[in-house]
């Protein structure tokens, strides 16, 4: 995955991060990733924290929080990429 596409597309989303009031608890759940917490919060709002907790299809059932602390940030960032906005 190309990180320059990532980070631009996270930069669409920086400043609607600023209105999460979970924001550090979210980026511990992301791993340290804010860049992360703030693409899923922009697309799953106050269920953010639930998503990353959740076994997701598209990540082969797998848990993104899980995923990330194993080093598959990579996955976490294409399945985030994936969702429609």
């Amino acid at each position: 995955m190309n990180n320059e596409a990532w980070n631009k597309y996270v930069d669409c989303f920086r400043k609607n991060f600023d209105s999460c009031d979970f924001k550090d608890e979210l980026i511990n759940v992301c791993g340290g990733y804010d860049d992360v917490a703030c693409a899923v919060f922009f697309h799953t709002r106050s269920n953010a924290i639930k998503w990353m907790s959740s076994e997701l299809p598209a990540l082969e059932n797998k848990i993104p929080s899980k995923e990330i602390e194993n080093g598959n940030i990579i996955s976490v960032r294409k399945v985030i990429m994936r969702m429609p906005c």
